[in-house]
């Protein structure tokens, strides 16, 4: 599922294919993506949704702002409320499957908001208040404010999870930082000293910049869960085989109902282990 650095890939990709251009029209495909609210059930989309995007496309397009996994997209006073939820993306060019939303531009391109699961949607708002709900609930933001310590006996993987703690880290992108800095995931918090946080602070601003890097800036990011997508990272979704920096088997368990992979040899078991132990 997106998480910062796709979102943020996504944030970028919008300014390259708007830059000095104007949203002349709109296709909605299904009334669902567009909410009141930044919520995950498609069951709160609005019945004068179509409205609503026509009050906000008057004013061109500004730069989006991005808090952790969320986007908002400035037009003028009004905004767009960006959440691409598990599956969501936006494309410029033909009409992609699962298209929810299409918009025109003067110079005659489209982009599209496409959602296979539609968990993901659009809110549209006025800037100030587009302002209020990007930020509302989160942490800092795991790129732009870094990791701040995270205290208590919750596993420190599910701790970096918690948006309220820290925001855009998920599944994918936490498991990795704990790898590059030689962290077991169900070390608590509180296990770790300055120095540890020290090292799992660098580790996650590189694993976030390293996936950033290596989306450059082509207009099309294929998520890693996609049928046939190439998986470029180390450890997700690799149990079995050899770790690229020790060569010991990968191993995976469960935490707060999501898998976690890690290396037992670069990640050795603490002596106190917070949350479901390894298999």
């Amino acid at each position: 599922m997106p998480e910062l650095p796709e979102v943020e890939f996504c944030g970028r990709a919008l300014v390259r294919w708007t830059a000095g251009r104007r949203v002349v029209g709109h296709v909605l495909r299904d009334g669902r993506s567009v909410r009141a609210r930044r919520e995950d059930r498609p069951t709160v989309g609005l019945d004068d949704g179509a409205a609503r995007l026509d009050a906000v496309f008057r004013a061109p397009p500004g730069e989006p702002e991005r808090r952790g996994k969320r986007l908002l997209w400035p037009f003028g006073e009004a905004a767009l409320l960006l959440h691409l939820g598990m599956t969501g993306k936006w494309t410029r060019g033909d009409e992609p499957r699962h298209a929810k939303l299409g918009l025109r531009l003067d110079d005659g391109a489209a982009i599209w908001f496409s959602d296979p699961r539609l968990l993901g949607g659009v809110v549209p708002t006025t800037l100030a208040a587009g302002r209020v709900m990007l930020g509302e609930g989160l942490g800092p933001d795991a790129l732009l404010d870094g990791l701040p310590p995270l205290r208590g006996r919750r596993a420190v993987k599910v701790a970096l999870l918690d948006q309220a703690s820290v925001a855009g880290l998920g599944n994918l992108h936490a498991a990795e930082a704990l790898w590059r800095a030689g962290i077991h995931p169900a070390t608590p918090c509180d296990a770790l000293d300055a120095g540890a946080w020290r090292t799992l602070a660098l580790a996650v601003s590189e694993q976030l910049r390293w996936a950033l890097e290596s989306f450059g800036d082509e207009d099309l990011i294929t998520y890693v869960e996609e049928s046939g997508a190439p998986n470029p990272f180390p450890l997700y979704q690799r149990g079995g085989e050899p770790c690229p920096r020790c060569r010991t088997p990968i191993g995976s368990f469960v935490q707060a109902g999501r898998t976690t992979w890690w290396c037992p040899g670069c990640q050795p078991a603490p002596s106190v282990v917070a949350g479901t132990a390894p298999g």
